[in-house]
């Protein structure tokens, strides 16, 4: 008898926890509904001010309310089971020129990827802004992270990437090529110690400060490649600052200026 009652107890318990798993699913479900999560597709649109140079692809679908699945959209990759944002291609997508220049965008684009000097003739005619990296704190699950070629001069005071560091804790990839950051970006980016791949190509680095610079970034201890192209004024003295990269595998230094012969043997 007491074992009946005993099988009977355990019945009604593992009946209680199927209902309670069901519950949770048909929630989780109602959240998914839509293709992503509520937060983050409410966090595109408050992205969207910032960059809508472009009038297809990221934000193709015109209204708020044309498209629910935002992993659909074009710039947007999610993760197929929890539908969370884990790729943003926010590449050129930026971009404002002077009123009284009329550039072909053809030729922008075109020398933005294969005539670095020409491009740095376009800076004069660009207006830069600030970026605000905390509006990236909604995609807990981001790896990669491309703004090039954005015209971003640097972040707001207090919201620079340093707040995405313990919340954005899978972030491997971010790219700020062809961009207006200085020197004073490195601190911030110092703090990301999940990335895996930073690429900084044609900036403003001066690599003056090595306190405050590019030696910072040997705080990444998973850093694995790191672009600094196009930095013509580092020169020589660029090496000096690459020292305590312990995880590097990949650097890429064309155009820095460099001169003579470069003995790398025991740098890494």
């Amino acid at each position: 008898m007491h074992e009946r009652v005993s099988y009977m107890l355990s019945e009604q318990m593992e009946s209680k926890r199927l209902a309670m798993l069901l519950v949770v699913l048909l929630r989780l479900g109602g959240r998914l509904c839509e293709g992503c999560l509520e937060e983050e597709r409410t966090a595109l649109f408050q992205l969207k001010p910032f960059f809508s140079f472009i009038d297809v692809g990221f934000y193709s679908i015109g209204e708020k309310d044309s498209s629910s699945n935002c992993c659909e959209w074009e710039r947007v990759k999610c993760n197929i089971i929890t539908k969370r944002v884990t790729h943003l291609f926010l590449n050129i997508s930026n971009i404002i020129i002077f009123e009284d220049v009329e550039p072909s965008w053809d030729d922008m684009i075109y020398t933005m990827s294969t005539n670095d000097m020409y491009y740095d003739s376009w800076r004069n005619k660009m207006k830069f802004w600030y970026l605000n990296a905390s509006l990236f704190l909604p995609f807990k699950e981001l790896r990669m992270l491309s703004l090039s070629g954005n015209s971003i001069v640097g972040c707001v005071h207090n919201e620079g990437f340093e707040k995405l560091s313990l919340e954005l804790n899978k972030l491997e990839i971010l790219d700020l090529s062809y961009n207006n950051f200085n020197d004073s970006i490195l601190s911030s980016l110092s703090e990301l110690s999940s990335l895996k791949s930073l690429n900084l190509a044609n900036n403003l680095l001066t690599g003056t400060n090595p306190v405050n610079g590019i030696k910072m970034l040997s705080k990444l201890n998973q850093l694995e490649t790191l672009d600094l192209s196009n930095h013509y004024g580092l020169g020589n003295n660029v090496l000096s600052l690459l020292d305590g990269f312990a995880s590097l595998k990949s650097l890429r230094l064309q155009d820095c200026g460099l001169k003579g012969t470069v003995n790398m043997l025991g740098m890494f």
